[in-house]
């Protein structure tokens, strides 16, 4: 269990950095390929993670009041904390519903592709269309033909981009198809985000070990290790009286040993003054349970 509690507080915080990691390589394509994503939906991206963290750190702040001795607890949410929760959710909801929107159906995202080149074309951005053609090795949009660069001139005709890189495909498969894969990209940060959100909030409510190991251990380890020097230091005087009253054992027979010699002498009458006084009682150790006689 312990080890398991472990891989989890490692697991997690690997997780969410591999989300930043994943929201970064899709800003990243959206940047250097022109896809009609906005970036603004990769940014959100990027830091929806960081966010996550930053509310699983802070969830182990949420009261938990325990039922007496009871192993079971209730979580006991503020206003605030629903309040933030139910954001977060929006949040990623939004993010999710953006990123659908470049995952499918193919069909309807020829559109916003198309008025992508289309703009890259009028402004006469040849870096970014000429990344794009190297990128998936075609030329044009639509066709070889198809507003492609080189851009026609007098120098050159809409076959320039053939007769130059001798390329025979054009470039909306490949870019349609990256537009997708980015889409799904943003879309998986949103889903785990909100899994991991979800499972962690289930975690709290069973108070599961695997929660209390991967958040707050080091908390927990703090209270413990607190209640344990206050009952040792409580305990402190209870070991002291113990202690005296073992000395106390060693020096003085018990009165039940005392009791028991007593009563005994009526018995030895016949015996010499001599003979009861070389008679001696030794209490035996605490650990043995009868006492033993011996003749001094």
């Amino acid at each position: 269990m312990r080890s398991s509690s472990q891989a989890l507080s490692f697991l997690v915080p690997l997780l969410l950095v591999g989300l930043v990691v994943t929201g970064g390589i899709a800003l990243y394509r959206i940047r250097a390929f022109s896809l009609p994503i906005s970036t603004v939906t990769a940014t959100a991206t990027i830091i929806l993670p960081v966010i996550t963290g930053v509310t699983l750190r802070g969830a182990q702040r949420l009261r938990i009041r325990e039922n007496g001795s009871n192993a079971r607890a209730k979580m006991s949410f503020s206003w605030p904390a629903l309040i933030v929760l139910v954001l977060l959710i929006i949040y990623e909801t939004v993010i999710a519903t953006l990123a659908l929107t470049h995952v499918a159906p193919p069909s309807e995202l020829i559109c916003g592709l198309e008025r992508q080149w289309g703009a890259l074309f009028s402004s006469k951005n040849a870096d970014a269309i000429r990344r794009i053609q190297e990128q998936f090795q075609c030329c044009g949009f639509r066709n070889v033909q198809d507003r492609a660069w080189p851009f026609p001139d007098r120098s050159h005709t809409a076959r320039a981009c053939v007769e130059a890189f001798g390329r025979g495909s054009s470039c909306l498969g490949g870019w349609r198809q990256m537009e997708q894969v980015t889409g799904g990209l943003i879309l998986l940060v949103a889903v785990v985000a909100f899994l991991l959100k979800l499972l962690m909030l289930v975690l709290y409510r069973t108070q599961s070990p695997f929660l209390s190991s991967a958040w707050t251990a080091r908390s927990s380890l703090t209270d413990a290790e607190g209640e344990d020097n206050g009952r040792s230091s409580g305990n402190g005087d209870g070991d002291n009286i113990r202690g005296r009253i073992v000395d106390a054992y060693h020096d003085e027979p018990p009165p039940e040993i005392e009791g028991q010699a007593a009563s005994s002498q009526p018995e030895e009458r016949g015996t010499s003054a001599s003979d009861r006084r070389g008679l001696l009682v030794q209490p035996s150790g605490i650990q043995n349970e009868e006492n033993e006689w011996r003749e001094g």
